[in-house]
């Protein structure tokens, strides 16, 4: 009888053990920090993120928004895709649904504007990356 204790209790403990181990896909999960290809840059932070893209001239024509965390894993998440114009208000905000995850050690992202029509992606980016881009001055 004192065995089969036994045995419950390492049993107990090995499945708390390999439980806590393994990560878990809460929304505390997320791919803080910079990152960048040759023509977006993105920063994630603990509550949001922001996405610049490469305009022709060395500037960033469009950005994007989300307002929230982005998960460890793969995501589809809703936020706002901003083109810069030379009209007044200076820029154009439009909903759109940003999507990706993790392929290896780099953040596949693509982005989808409805009512534009508009697909940008799938685009590879790598960790660690920036760039430091002025908005485009349109006349």
């Amino acid at each position: 009888m004192r065995s089969t204790s036994f045995f419950g209790y390492l049993l107990t403990l090995g499945t708390a053990a390999c439980s806590s181990a393994l990560p878990s896909a809460t929304n505390t999960d997320s791919l803080q920090g910079t990152w960048a290809s040759d023509q977006v840059t993105l920063t994630i932070t603990d509550s949001n993120a922001n996405l610049q893209l490469l305009a022709s001239g060395g500037c960033f024509g469009s950005y994007g928004q989300i307002p929230q965390a982005v998960p460890l894993r793969h995501f589809s998440i809703p936020g706002t895709y901003t083109q810069l114009t030379g009209a007044f208000p200076g820029k154009v905000d439009y909903p759109a649904q940003y999507s990706g995850g993790l392929d290896g050690a780099d953040l596949v992202l693509t982005i989808t504007v409805p009512t534009l029509p508009l697909s940008i992606g799938p685009i590879r980016l790598t960790a660690g990356r920036t760039h430091n881009w002025l908005a485009c001055l349109y006349p």
